[in-house]
């Protein structure tokens, strides 16, 4: 027999399930906009011999970064299996991808230039000098992409992502480890990466690091089309050649200079510190996520960057990451477009 108050109870019940469910949108913590860059950050895998002293570290500067992007960029954190099960406990759980990534400074390894993506060859001098060793952590980070169909060039040419910044408007700097590394001239070097990145203008300034990295990244960074921020160098010769460089390659642009305490210790024979270092910065559509080491250089460089900017700036604290070698930057891959709505999608999933 048709028993009618029981169907008003079940459409009832059905009607305030309905009204109780939030559409997907409404929970996700990434949003796809124009507007929004997608950067990636990898922790280390619990078996990383290398790290395993400063795991604990690292991860807590993730999480940190992490939370500072939510809701003004996107953000994915890659993880091994045991770090993901660590992470759900501190972040949302569809913001994190679980693969095992062979090291942390995604930057270097992956591409350069997000709207027109191009991967080079990552440099022996990322990975102590063992180009075997370069070419073995790029081949992993290259498994991972694959798997998620992210598109872009390749080129044999060698430059690690960290040593070319770019405005995203045609303008990019590297240092002339570009071309020690891959034996051109300058006159070549330049028309090298105009070809291949379809840079209006370059500037290939003097290395700061000629031991070491050399990456332009741990000098510079454009916080406007046309401004720059720059280290302030002591050392009066090569701080002329630097902006000198960079005038004649810009001839329109605005140099800002900011204090640096350069931190002379020693975790890696290999690789300078990079604490003290204010122009390590990932620079976004509308926000400068800067680091800060509590340093007497912290709050003048934040109010000089905000004073010449557009953009937010963030402070982004890289004391437990910079010993290393590295900061904030280092350690962000940036993704647009569909490449950057694949990951999202697959961390949502």
């Amino acid at each position: 027999m048709y028993n009618m108050n029981a169907s008003i109870l079940v459409i009832s019940s059905l009607l305030s399930l309905f009204a109780c469910k939030k559409t997907p949108m409404e929970n996700y913590s990434n949003s796809i906009e124009e507007d929004k860059m997608l950067i990636v950050i990898a922790p280390p895998s619990v078996s990383n011999k290398y790290y395993k002293e400063v795991y604990d570290q690292i991860v807590t500067f993730d999480i940190a970064y992490a939370k500072s992007i939510l809701n003004k960029d996107n953000v994915i954190v890659v993880a091994d299996a045991p770090t993901y099960k660590y992470l759900k406990k501190h972040l949302p759980e569809d913001i994190l991808l679980e693969s095992k990534l062979a090291d942390i400074w995604l930057r270097d390894c992956s591409m350069v230039m997000p709207y027109a993506p191009v991967q080079f060859r990552y440099a022996a001098a990322a990975q102590g000098g063992k180009q075997a060793d370069a070419d073995w952590v790029q081949t992993k980070f290259n498994r991972f992409i694959d798997g998620y169909d992210i598109q872009y060039k390749g080129t044999e040419l060698i430059l690690d992502g960290g040593n070319l910044v770019d405005n995203y408007k045609g303008k990019i700097v590297v240092t002339d480890r570009f071309l020690e590394d891959n034996n051109l001239s300058y006159t070549q070097g330049k028309k090298e990466l105009q070809e291949l990145l379809g840079a209006t203008e370059v500037a290939i300034v003097p290395n700061d690091d000629p031991e070491g990295l050399a990456h332009v990244d741990g000098m510079l960074m454009f916080i406007d089309d046309n401004t720059i921020a720059l280290n302030k160098y002591t050392e009066k010769d090569f701080r002329q050649d630097v902006i000198d460089e960079l005038k004649t390659a810009f001839p329109n642009i605005k140099i800002i200079e900011l204090d640096t305490e350069f931190d002379t210790s020693v975790w890696d024979e290999n690789f300078g510190s990079s604490c003290g270092i204010h122009t390590n910065a990932t620079v976004t559509h509308n926000y400068i996520y800067m680091p800060i080491f509590g340093s007497s250089t912290d709050q003048n460089a934040i109010d000089l960057v905000q004073q010449n900017s557009s953009n937010t700036v963030v402070p982004i604290d890289a004391s437990n990451v910079c010993f290393m070698g590295g900061s904030v930057r280092c350690l962000s891959w940036q993704v647009v477009g569909s490449n950057a709505e694949k990951l999202i999608k697959a961390a949502r999933e």
